[in-house]
């Protein structure tokens, strides 16, 4: 049997819902713009701390997600992310930089 849980009181599903692990694993695939870029301006760092830490923090609401923080490039720096996910948030941005490189090899060659 599959380990479940209850909402915890309060939540508007606590009386017709529970929460389960799946018995397959599943790969999760993103919907609408691409990732924000770490690299790329201070906005795009903010999306980007914003984007890592709703993807990879366990959150029942905005305090408990960004905590004190005033920003969300803040909040991310702070976190320590264990190291199976930290080398997930470090590869997120790799096809970026393979695209880069493509870019500038094309733009010298030319």
């Amino acid at each position: 049997m599959l380990p479940r849980a209850k909402f915890e009181p309060g939540h508007t599903q606590v009386s017709t819902h529970i929460l389960r692990l799946r018995s397959k694993l599943v790969v999760p695939v993103l919907l609408g713009d691409s990732i924000p870029r770490p690299d790329q301006s201070d906005e795009e760092y903010e999306l980007h701390g914003r984007a890592m830490m709703m993807l990879f923090k366990p959150w029942r609401n905005l305090k408990g997600l960004k905590g004190d923080n005033d920003n969300w490039a803040t909040a991310f720096e702070k976190e320590t992310f264990p190291p199976n996910l930290s080398v997930i948030i470090q590869n997120m941005n790799v096809e970026n930089e393979c695209k880069d490189a493509r870019d500038a090899h094309a733009a010298v060659a030319r």
